[in-house]
C-alpha cells in the first residue's frame, strides 16, 4: 500500500475535495464503490482506483482540461510514476457517443496491463481501447500476443461461469433447488459488496476478491437450469446481467426480503433447518411474469 499516497477511494476523494475546494464535486457515495465519480468545473469524470495498485481516470470527449489539470495530482497519489498510457475508451453500447479520453496508472504490474489492452483483453464488458499510446519506450507491437502465446493462454485460462473460484462442495452447489440458489447469489453478491464498502472506508485492509468473484458468476450461470437467458461464458469475459437474469432475481428478492413478514421469514427458516416442507412460503407466480412483453398490435378494419 506504500507505494500509492492514499489507500482506498474514500481517502482519494477527501484529498481530491481538500485540493479542489467548490471546485470538485463529487457524487453520492461514489466512493463506497471502489471508485470516485463527480465533477471538476462541471466537467464530469470517473476515477476507478485500488490503493497500491492501480488507478483509471475517464471524461467525457470535451473534458480533456480536466485529464491535464488532475494529472499531476493522481501521479503524486500513485507515489510519483508516471502514467503507462492513454488512451480514448469506448465503452459497450455507447458508440454512437464519443470515445472517454482515459488514462491509467499501474504500479505492480505495468507490462501485464499493457499487454492486456494491447491484446483487448483489458475491459470484460466488449470496451474497445481506441488512439491508444504508451507511456514508455517501446510501441504496441511490442505487446502483441503471438499464436502460441495465445494458444498457451486460452489453455490455462480460467473463465467466468464455469471456473468455480472459492466454492468447496461443487456438487452441492449444482444440485441446489432454485430458491436455496437464489440464497447462495445473494449472500456471495452481499458479502462482495460489504468488503468492497468496507475496503473503501479503510475499515479493512485492500483484500482480493477475485476467487469470491469467480464463484458468484459460476453460481449466476447455473441459473440457466432455471430457464435464465445468459451469455455463453468465453475467455476474458465475465457474466453480464440480462433483463431475463434480473427478472428472475427481482422475482426472488422482493419475495423475500419485502413480502414475507418478519414471522413468516423466521417460521421459513426454521421449516428449512428442520427438512420441513416450505412450499407454503413460496412466492406465488412465475419470476417470468417479471419480464417485459413484447408488444401487440390490435388490428382495426
Amino acid at each position: 500500500m506504500e507505494k500509492t499516497k492514499v489507500c482506498n477511494s474514500w481517502e482519494l476523494e477527501r484529498l481530491l475535495e481538500k485540493k479542489y475546494g467548490e471546485r470538485f464535486d463529487a457524487d453520492f457515495l461514489s466512493s463506497l464503490m471502489g471508485g470516485v465519480s463527480g465533477s471538476l468545473d462541471s466537467k464530469r469524470f470517473h476515477i476507478t482506483f485500488k490503493g497500491g495498485e492501480y488507478l483509471l481516470i475517464s471524461t467525457s470527449a470535451d473534458g480533456r482540461a480536466v485529464l491535464d489539470e488532475l494529472l499531476p495530482t493522481l501521479t503524486e497519489v500513485m507515489g510519483n510514476e508516471k502514467p503507462i498510457c492513454s488512451y480514448d475508451l469506448q465503452c459497450s453500447g455507447t458508440e454512437e457517443k464519443d470515445p472517454e479520453p482515459t488514462i491509467e496508472w499501474d504500479v505492480v504490474a505495468p507490462e501485464s496491463r499493457i499487454k492486456e489492452i494491447v491484446n483487448g483483453r483489458a475491459f470484460s464488458d466488449g470496451a474497445k481501447v481506441l488512439n491508444l499510446k504508451l507511456n514508455n519506450d517501446k510501441s504496441v507491437s511490442d505487446y502483441l500476443e503471438g499464436e502460441k502465446d495465445k494458444e498457451e493462454r486460452i489453455k490455462n485460462a480460467r473463465i467466468y461461469g464455469i471456473d468455480p473460484g472459492s466454492i468447496k462442495d461443487l456438487e452441492k452447489i449444482n444440485n441446489l433447488s432454485e430458491v436455496d440458489l437464489y440464497f447462495m447469489i445473494d449472500a456471495m453478491g452481499g458479502h462482495i459488496w460489504r468488503c468492497k464498502h468496507d475496503m473503501a472506508h479503510g475499515r479493512i485492509p485492500e483484500i482480493d476478491l477475485t476467487e469470491e468473484q469467480y464463484a458468484l458468476e459460476y453460481m449466476v450461470y447455473q441459473t440457466t437450469k432455471f430457464g435464465v437467458e445468459l451469455p455463453e461464458p468465453e475467455i476474458d469475459k465475465h457474466i453480464t446481467a440480462t433483463p431475463s437474469y434480473n427478472a428472475w432475481y427481482k422475482f426472488y428478492a422482493d419475495y423475500f426480503k419485502y413480502t414475507l413478514t418478519d414471522e413468516q421469514w423466521k417460521a421459513f427458516q426454521r421449516a428449512q433447518e428442520s427438512g420441513q416442507d416450505t412450499s407454503a412460503f413460496m412466492p406465488s407466480g412465475h419470476w417470468t411474469d417479471l419480464l417485459e412483453k413484447p408488444a401487440t398490435k390490435s388490428l382495426h378494419n
